[in-house]
């Protein structure tokens, strides 16, 4: 991954644009192209992507047609407006098109310079959030590939992902169960070994295997479940015999993939906010929203491994 932040500037003097692209990088690690307009943005856009858009105003250029064009094609990229000094002042206007932030020229000791701050810092939370929902996307993605069928709740019980393997399992879909409360969904289970093991597994912080009969689906389900901070991973399957109930977890298939592809990637990401912090002295949100992200997916990579290296032999369990 390039330090460099790829801004992109539109303004309609050339002038600016090429003080854009000769100064930024001056007084921040970015890398300036420039478009002469909203429909220049979009095509450079489409070209290739960019980090942060810089919106000048004031000097005959448009900013707010600009931000309107750029959210429009993408809601997520940040956005900084430049008000050159004399220009009328189009914040309020701004902040209603989800401008990322506004920079002033008048209010500036270095304009220029606060300007490439503040484009640098903007690109790098966006980049940083980008390789988060990365990283949250290729999880789904092996959770989806799983044998085994999972399915997560927060700390409130509330269902918060299901893959296929589990919808189909428990007979639900998950566009319905997702933010319902597990007992709620299925209340027969509160009578069960299910709700006494999963409280204990959040009390303690400690795994639990549950082996139990549920009468409503007629099935039995051999599953373990491992809490974290924010609630519980449970991984099951259905078993038909002590045979099926003791076989090997086919789960160890996803400990490789997200101890070996996971855990770096996070490692990666990890390091470049941290140097964003250092760099940037944020506070806050969006840095601790991205930290907290990361901290989650560690929590998976770790529950995987712990599901793999910890889970009971066939001798154990006939025991």
């Amino acid at each position: 991954m390039s330090d460099s932040m790829a801004v992109l500037s539109v303004a309609a003097s050339a002038r600016s644009r090429a003080s854009f692209e000769r100064s930024l990088p001056q007084f921040a690690s970015v890398d300036v192209r420039s478009a002469a307009d909203g429909a220049g943005a979009l095509d450079a856009l489409s070209a290739a992507p960019a980090d942060c858009v810089l919106a000048e105003h004031g000097a005959g250029s448009d900013a707010l047609a600009v931000l309107r064009l750029v959210r429009d094609a993408n809601p997520a990229v940040p956005v900084v407006v430049f008000e050159r000094a004399g220009a009328d002042s189009v914040a309020a206007d701004a902040i209603s098109l989800d401008v990322t932030e506004y920079v002033r020229e008048r209010d500036a000791e270095d304009a220029l310079a606060a300007v490439a701050r503040t484009c640098h810092d903007a690109a790098s939370s966006y980049r940083a959030e980008r390789d988060v929902a990365m990283l949250n996307e290729l999880a789904r993605n092996v959770y989806e590939r799983m044998t085994d069928a999972f399915f997560a709740l927060d700390r409130d019980w509330r269902f918060t992902y299901l893959n296929a393997a589990a919808e189909e399992l428990l007979e639900v879909d998950s566009d319905e169960v997702v933010g319902e409360n597990v007992w709620e969904a299925f209340p027969e289970a509160i009578e069960r070994d299910f709700y006494t093991e999963y409280h204990r597994a959040m009390a303690t912080q400690e795994p639990v295997t549950v082996h139990e009969y549920y009468p409503p689906l007629d099935k039995t389900f051999a599953v373990r479940a491992f809490p974290s901070e924010d609630g519980l991973s449970v991984h099951f399957r259905s078993v038909v015999s002590d045979t099926d109930a003791t076989r090997e977890d086919p789960v160890m298939e996803l400990t490789n993939v997200l101890s070996s592809d996971l855990a770096d990637s996070i490692d990666a990401v990890r390091a470049d906010v941290a140097a964003l912090d250092e760099a940037c002295d944020c506070e806050g949100a969006p840095i601790d929203d991205v930290a907290a992200s990361l901290d989650r997916m560690e929590d998976l990579v770790n529950h995987a491994v712990r599901l793999a290296s910890e889970r009971p032999m066939p001798a154990d369990r006939d025991r």
